[in-house]
């Protein structure tokens, strides 16, 4: 599944004033435009990631939520979804998989996870709200794939999100 750099700018630009609270010079629309170019090259591959630590057997897949949702979704809960690659069990309930394909739906999902991440962390910077999504958590010493996770984020920020089409 791909999306163009358009379509993802627009979803940015509609959701990114909901993304809350973000530390002081952060925007909200070119930081969704960001975690977009790390995790699917800006909608080039949305295509659902199977992540085999949250499927039956994985490390996360014997917790109670991913019991759950692999009772009733399979090996669909055990992935990430979008642009943004959120995973399945991060999303709000009573979204489906096949919900997942649907942009407005996941940007939605994406920015409500998010949103709740940036609440119980309180970040102070770009680099902490990458540690966050991609490693769960701000760290003292991220591990070699955080750092360079973050380091592209911060690339990817500094592209600027195309202009809306009409201005």
């Amino acid at each position: 599944m791909t999306y163009t750099k358009q379509q993802i700018a627009q979803v940015c630009q509609q959701f990114g004033s909901q993304v809350a609270p973000l530390p002081d010079g952060i925007d909200g629309a070119q930081f969704l435009w960001a975690i977009s170019g790390n995790e699917s090259s800006f909608g080039a591959n949305c295509t659902p990631r199977h992540e085999p630590a949250f499927d039956v057997g994985g490390i996360y897949g014997n917790g109670s939520t991913m019991k759950t949702l692999l009772d009733a979704f399979g090996s669909a809960a055990a992935c990430s979804y979008g642009p943004w690659q959120v995973m399945f069990c991060n999303l709000p309930q009573g979204i489906n998989p096949e919900q997942c394909g649907d942009l407005q739906t996941i940007a939605q999902g994406t920015v409500a996870f998010l949103n709740s991440k940036l609440r119980e962390f309180k970040p102070t910077s770009l680099s902490q709200i990458g540690e966050i999504w991609n490693g769960g958590h701000p760290m003292q010493t991220p591990s070699a794939g955080v750092a360079a996770y973050v380091n592209q984020l911060q690339q990817n920020y500094a592209v600027q999100i195309p202009a809306a089409q009409g201005q």
